[in-house]
């Protein structure tokens, strides 16, 4: 409960002297007359008490200067029409005049009681308002909104019959008092009530109402800039946590090895993603550009699903954000594309983009494209978009690198592999064109100086042609050994002849399937070769199996070859240098080998190699 609810004879502004003489007066008059008719039933001095209650009354309402009168002027009132001898103002014996003194004594303590407790009711009606026009600046979103509210609360409070508060300095009137509401320098407003208030009221909203009133604004308005500051914190602090994980999901799929393409639409996604979280998503699209040769660029990634080709290949040149990177080096902004020319204005007309961002991607000290993000809002891109963008645009340039990196490692390996089989080729071609024909040229001599020995040298004939036996079995094996090196057959038919060759020497049986097209690459088929000559040596010699099934196709440009048997499993390839060397001779074509070998389960030797063998080749630098 309030305290104005406590006390209904306290008021902040109490009604003029005059009206409080007069009340007094009347009081005293009353007080007197009533008791005339108690005399004769008590104590001379007890009917006195009743005049209290108009000094209570006086001291509570006008203050204490009116209950001291109040309080004389019973004291006088009671002495001479009630205390003997009537009429005059005196006493018959001391003992009236003892009692005569405690009288005035007591009215005189309750005048100043009164007033100490009508001042603690005033001091506790002004907290209230306080605490209201605390409760209302203080829990405030919008201040200007609630001043109405606390302009009517000191009106109520005050008794006034009405109180504005202005925004600004305003200057007094002869209608309104005007109240500046300063802290230090600073205005805040001005409070405003009309003339003809009581002058103590007046000196209260100066004094009292107007400082503390001034002091709440200015603390409204703080609380209103820190929950204004610490919304934009959170913001900023939500928007940094989302674009943390975005970047650690694409820094996930970059460390992974992701191919280029994978990591170029995951950029562009994610970026869309976290632009579209502070706006419209329809309002942004985010673009991964390359430059080409002749001053041209190609999309490589963009968060527009519908472009048409014509759209995905442009020239550079003219007044666009590609050319300004291109020239500078740095990222480069256009707020505007109006009356701007060349290909890449037109298309941003055309797509209806009204300013655009563009930040360089640098990939191993060279200019390699842009990262850019466009908006069709009519006002530009914020000031922090080409830092939001540059987050992204390292992790487009290192997986761009290791890109280029792995390609090179594998054309690098794909050609120690081209060079070894190239080399094995010209052993077996040295070994079939000089000391195997060597070989065969002498055989054929000592056969010739065989036919012609005497009859009589039985003995030579025989230990020649013991001779000319052994020279031919080291020729067979030379040719077995030339043909190991670099099969004849692979070189001069292809790779399923060769196949049908290795499956008709096998000595476990062999359920051939192929369908190669035509010829491979050298590289390929030598590659297919020693898969499926390893694979049938290990299934004879290790697996003990009773049948072979061989498979091998080219489909959607790679070769594909399964060899599977039904031996006891459990192939290892840590413990075989064999398939390890297979495996790596694979690999080194782009391709993948796969063993599956449960223990008594068979064995399933799967190969694909690509039919184009990788090359290195970059993904692109524009040309200076």
């Amino acid at each position: 409960m309030r305290v104005g609810s406590r006390s209904r004879l306290v008021r902040l502004t109490p009604p003029s002297r005059a009206v409080g003489i007069t009340v007094a007066a009347l009081m005293i008059a009353v007080e007197t007359v009533l008791l005339y008719p108690l005399r004769s039933i008590v104590t001379p001095l007890s009917p006195g008490i009743i005049y209290i209650i108009g000094v209570l009354v006086a001291a509570m309402v006008w203050g204490m200067w009116l209950g001291i009168v109040t309080a004389v002027a019973s004291s006088l009132a009671f002495v001479v029409f009630h205390v003997p001898p009537f009429g005059r103002v005196a006493v018959s014996n001391a003992q009236q005049l003892a009692e005569v003194v405690a009288f005035f004594v007591v009215a005189m303590a309750t005048s100043v009681i009164a007033n100490v407790f009508r001042l603690r009711i005033v001091q506790a009606e002004e907290s209230d308002l306080t605490a209201d026009m605390a409760r209302l600046l203080l829990h405030a979103n919008d201040l200007p909104g609630v001043l109405p509210k606390v302009a009517q609360r000191i009106a109520e409070t005050l008794e006034l019959p009405d109180a504005v508060i202005d925004r600004g300095a305003v200057a007094g009137d002869d209608r309104y008092w005007a109240f500046p509401l300063r802290v230090g320098a600073t205005s805040l407003g001005t409070l405003r009530v009309p003339r003809g208030v009581p002058e103590p009221t007046v000196q209260r909203l100066r004094e009292r109402v107007a400082p503390s009133l001034a002091s709440l604004l200015q603390a409204g308005h703080e609380r209103v800039a820190m929950v204004d500051s610490l919304k934009a914190s959170r913001k900023q602090l939500r928007r940094l946590a989302t674009e943390q994980a975005a970047l650690r999901r694409v820094a996930t799929l970059v460390a992974r090895g992701g191919r280029p393409p994978e990591v170029f639409e995951a950029i562009t996604t994610e970026l869309h993603r976290l632009l579209a979280k502070d706006t419209l998503q329809h309002q942004y699209t985010t673009w991964l550009l390359r430059y080409e040769a002749e001053g041209m660029v190609t999309v490589v990634s963009a968060s527009l699903a519908d472009l048409q080709p014509e759209q995905m290949h442009w020239s550079s040149e003219g007044q666009n954000v590609l050319a300004l990177v291109w020239d500078t080096g740095r990222a480069a902004r256009m707020d505007s594309f109006e009356g701007a020319i060349g290909p890449a204005a037109a298309l941003a007309r055309e797509l209806g983009i009204r300013s655009a961002v563009g930040v360089p991607i640098i990939v191993q000290g060279q200019l390699w494209g842009v990262a850019a993000v466009a908006s069709n809002r009519p006002s530009p891109l914020p000031p922090g978009t080409e830092q939001r963008v540059a987050n992204f645009v390292d992790l487009a340039a290192t997986a761009i690198a290791n890109a280029d990196s792995r390609a090179e490692l594998v054309a690098s390996r794909a050609r120690l592999v081209a060079a070894a089989d190239q080399a094995r080729q010209r052993i077996e071609r040295d070994l079939h064109d000089s000391a195997l024909q060597q070989a065969i040229g002498i055989g054929l001599r000592l056969g010739l100086v065989q036919a012609g020995l005497p009859p009589e040298l039985e003995q030579t004939r025989a230990e020649l042609s013991s001779a000319v036996h052994g020279l031919n079995n080291v020729v067979d094996n030379m040719r077995e050994i030339s043909r190991g090196i670099h099969p004849t057959l692979l070189a001069a038919g292809g790779l399923q002849p060769a196949i049908r060759s290795l499956a008709r020497k096998s000595p476990v049986p062999v359920e051939l399937d192929t369908h190669a097209d035509g010829r491979l690459p050298p590289v390929v088929e030598i590659a297919a070769y020693h898969v499926v000559s390893e694979a049938l040596t290990n299934s004879a010699k290790h697996a003990h199996a009773t049948v072979v099934h061989l498979r091998a196709a080219t489909q959607d440009g790679t070769l594909r070859v399964s060899i599977r048997d039904d031996g006891v499993g459990g192939a290892d390839p840590a413990r075989g240098s064999g398939l390890t060397a297979l495996r790596d001779r694979v690999e080194a074509l782009g391709g993948q080998l796969t063993i599956t070998s449960p223990a008594n389960g068979g064995t399933t030797l799967q190969a694909t190699i690509p039919v184009a063998p990788p090359e290195f080749s970059p993904l692109g630098v524009r040309p200076s």
